[in-house]
């Protein structure tokens, strides 16, 4: 697989407000968040690795994310986790913007 069959064009900069992430489908069938924080994106897996529910409808604050069934909180940009119940941080992946467009690395 090529470099740039790996990078999946995914929402316009202008689709997603500032601290607001939304769900989108890769075409495997994985799902994941993309996340607008201060006009930088970032793209995690889109459920809480505690129990299968989407981050989509959590609490953004700054760089993190507070996942709304347990309120366990992960950072954004590296997928840690910094509030329990999760013990597993989340898989990140890398984003660039090219021609206005989020385009998210899934090697």
């Amino acid at each position: 697989m090529s470099d740039n069959e790996n990078w999946i064009k995914t929402y316009a900069v202008s689709d997603i407000d500032d601290e607001d992430v939304k769900e989108f489908q890769l075409p495997n069938g994985n799902k994941i968040a993309v996340y607008n924080i201060n006009n930088t994106f970032y793209a995690t897996d889109l459920f809480c690795t505690h129990e299968k529910v989407s981050l989509c409808e959590g609490f953004i604050d700054g760089d993190s994310i507070e996942c709304p069934l347990h309120q366990g909180v992960f950072k954004i940009s590296t997928g840690e986790v910094l509030e329990s119940p999760p013990t597993e941080g989340l898989k990140t992946y890398i984003t660039k913007i090219e021609e206005n467009y989020i385009f998210v690395n899934v090697s």
